[in-house]
């Protein structure tokens, strides 16, 4: 029953199936957008059909209605019941299969070219063939495969509203992934898939602290992140996320701030203490990439290769986060031109997270004009090269922290030094789909870990 050739991979099918059955009244989501011929596997191609059709007349497949449609006898040494056990133990949670559903249907796009290319290398050797027919052929075949793929993103308006209404009856789809944050989340319906997020503030004010807190819980939470440093090492960003993680379980002091674990300076037991925080982490879908140098198009490819591990392990891409836009490697096109390489980046952002069907988080410098002004909470007019990014972005959120100013001016009194010591202004000044927020949270910089205000 098992395949061992490169363009088929019938785990991902049999869990899929197993699945749907494990829960029936998800199937309607679902049941026209995935084919029966994207299946390679053909018993898993007919439990689909059953499952699809029923689901369109309005009825639910029961286990053994299934069970009961398949010869006894599937192979030689395979017995339907021990194939539909083995399907049933392979399922997962609906909220977990997006990203086997985009392997399934990109496997079956490479047989499909595989197939045709195979024939067309044939016919091209004949003395009888018409290239510009073969042309014309090979053109259909490759129409046919991309539209598979266009079709999430094209139809009529009535398609649009059905597919809303389904997602009012079903809320946890419209919520973008989480963004650990449950304030933050309310203001911005989380991370949501083909968004554009940008993040920015002055150096200090804690960017790579928010974005590594907040992407730490997203991926927790079974949602793939894929983190771009192009500032920091592999080790620094691991300092950071151990930190963080330790920050729940001991607070301060107990817990290693993300230097001392840079520099090994730990107290008894902290050492053991890193061994578990590695632990809790090490099976969680987070990605990152150090890399020094990147232009948008490798931290397009990198993301889509990163895309498709997590789905070949049942997690889909929701987070692609950049840190920062102003060090990304811009083409030669518009070298020296700030304002349009600015544009070039933020432009590519946008586009990836739709290509991608994810969202993008951008974090972004502001420029020093902030410095000059009394009260230093962030304007839209601060984003170096504004127009473009203001433009492209469905959210924009500042961060600002008042410690970072009142602890440089000699005259600031210790009481209000120390009040603003661990708070963290989030200040949403464009939000696409909802409302402009000023929100307050908890942040240990040292620790590198941003909470809700207790």
């Amino acid at each position: 029953m098992t395949s061992t050739a490169p363009f088929d991979d019938p785990e991902i099918e049999r869990t899929l199936i197993g699945s749907f059955i494990n829960a029936p009244k998800s199937i309607p989501l679902f049941a026209n957008k995935i084919s029966a011929e994207w299946f390679s596997e053909e018993v898993c191609a007919r439990l689909w059909e059953r499952l699809q059709t029923n689901s369109n007349e309005g009825e639910y497949t029961t286990y053994l209605a299934l069970l009961n449609s398949l010869p006894e006898q599937l192979a030689p040494d395979v017995k339907r019941g021990d194939f539909m056990a083995h399907i049933m133990a392979l399922a997962l949670p609906i909220t977990q299969i997006d990203g086997l559903i985009r392997s399934l249907k990109r496997l079956w796009a490479r047989r499909v070219i595989r197939d045709n290319a195979d024939g067309i290398k044939r016919e091209v050797y004949s003395v009888d063939c018409d290239p510009f027919a073969l042309a014309s052929d090979l053109i259909s075949v490759l129409d046919y495969v991309a539209a598979g793929d266009a079709d999430q993103n094209a139809g009529t308006f009535k398609d649009g509203a059905h597919d809303l209404l389904r997602d009012i009856d079903n809320p946890d789809l419209l919520a973008g992934a989480t963004t650990g944050i449950k304030t933050i989340d309310e203001a911005l319906n989380g991370y949501k898939k083909q968004q554009l997020y940008v993040i920015a503030g002055r150096p200090g004010m804690g960017k790579s602290a928010f974005a590594l807190s907040s992407l730490r819980q997203t991926a927790l939470n079974g949602h793939g992140v894929v983190f771009f440093s192009l500032e920091m090492s592999q080790q620094q960003l691991a300092a950071r996320m151990l930190s963080d993680t330790l920050y729940d379980r001991f607070g301060v002091p107990a817990a290693p701030t993300y230097r001392s674990i840079l520099r090994g300076e730990l107290r008894s037991g902290q050492r053991n203490s890193l061994n578990g925080a590695l632990e809790s982490m090490s099976n969680i879908p987070f990605m990152w990439d150090a890399s020094a140098k990147l232009t948008m198009a490798d931290i397009k490819a990198k993301a889509r290769e990163e895309k498709t591990k997590f789905e070949k392990n049942g997690f889909s891409l929701d987070v692609v986060c950049i840190d920062h836009m102003q060090i990304v490697e811009p083409s030669s096109r518009y070298a020296g031109n700030k304002v349009a390489e600015a544009s070039e980046v933020s432009n590519a952002a946008r586009a990836m997270a739709k290509e991608l069907d994810c969202c993008v988080v951008l974090l972004c410098q502001l420029s020093r004009q902030v410095e000059s002004r009394d009260d230093k909470r962030p304007m839209m007019s601060d984003l170096r090269w504004s127009g473009e990014i203001e433009q492209d972005a469905n959210v924009i959120g500042f961060l600002y922290r008042d410690h970072y100013y009142l602890k440089m001016n000699k005259d600031t009194d210790l009481n209000e030094l120390d009040a603003s010591r661990d708070k963290l202004e989030f200040l949403v000044r464009k939000n696409r789909d909802g409302d402009l927020n000023d929100i307050l949270l908890h942040c240990s910089v040292a620790h590198n870990a941003v909470r809700e205000i207790a």
